[in-house]
């Protein structure tokens, strides 16, 4: 059942799901990341690089950022289309947002991996 609701014949529920999916991720990442502070309470920087650099956490953490910008993609995507009628307008505007999204991707990328 919950592959035909997936198909082109109801065009929102695979956008819908996907956002509640990476709403989960990224709700689990953030109940980790809490734990992990209270647990080990990094208070200097050098405490906080030794939390950042375990290969696991970097690659949680950059999978958090990816869940965000593609639920970040569709919440403004679909503000923008219920808000501005104006179509060049709102495509100009669905432009900038992929930017700024891929952009920020960059620069954690960047971050994460010391490139």
């Amino acid at each position: 059942m919950l592959l035909s609701l997936l198909t082109k014949r109801y065009p929102g529920m695979r956008a819908w799901l996907t956002q509640r999916l990476t709403g989960l991720l990224m709700a689990i990442y953030s109940v980790i990341l809490l734990v992990l502070v209270l647990v080990y309470t990094p208070s200097t920087y050098a405490d906080w690089l030794k939390f950042s650099q375990p290969l696991w956490w970097r690659f949680a953490t950059w999978l958090f950022w990816i869940c965000l910008s593609i639920h970040a993609w569709l919440g403004v995507r679909d503000v923008l289309k219920d808000y501005v009628p104006h179509e060049q307008i709102r495509m100009v505007l669905l432009k900038l947002v992929v930017i700024v999204l891929w952009l920020y991707m960059i620069w954690i990328t960047v971050l994460l991996w010391n490139l």
